[in-house]
């Protein structure tokens, strides 16, 4: 049987779904004035958040390797998707041919591109840094999810 719990008191929109050895999902629903550009006061919580569920999933499965990496990319794919996309985010984890894959769900089908930031910005580098750090990454077909992959060094 699969089950599904609330996060925390804070967050009474989200669900997470964890499958021993196979992933975790976490559905989320992002408040009023995230999105074009900007992520609300009541979503600045939300990559945080998240970083403690991989932590907690990573360390479940016997992956402590692969946790800071893990937390950094992620916090960079939840933001893009609180600021660029639209409805509910979803961020699912699993392990797939010998990879740690990471999913974010943004509910919009505009594809994110890399974006030249200045030395002045303060943002604009997110996915340079999934880039730079992840062994594969990319977009699905209908720019609904951007996804990420970490090489599994003790895999099968």
């Amino acid at each position: 049987m699969t089950s599904t719990a609330i996060i925390t008191d804070n967050a009474p929109d989200a669900s997470f779904l964890f499958l021993p050895r196979t992933g975790l999902e976490v559905v989320f629903a992002r408040g009023h004035g995230s999105g074009n550009g900007a992520v609300a006061l009541v979503d600045l919580l939300w990559p945080q958040r998240i970083r403690g569920v991989v932590r907690a999933g990573l360390s479940c499965w016997e992956r402590p390797a692969l946790i800071a990496d893990a937390e950094l990319l992620v916090t960079e794919l939840v933001t893009n998707a609180l600021r660029h996309g639209r409805g509910d985010v979803g961020v699912r984890l699993s392990f797939v041919n010998g990879h740690l894959r990471i999913e974010v769900r943004d509910g919009s089908p505009e594809v994110p591109e890399p974006q030249a930031a200045s030395s002045l910005d303060e943002g604009g580098r997110g996915l340079f840094l999934v880039e730079a750090i992840a062994d594969d990454w990319g977009i699905s077909d209908d720019g609904f999810i951007t996804w990420c992959a970490l090489y599994l060094h003790d895999a099968p």
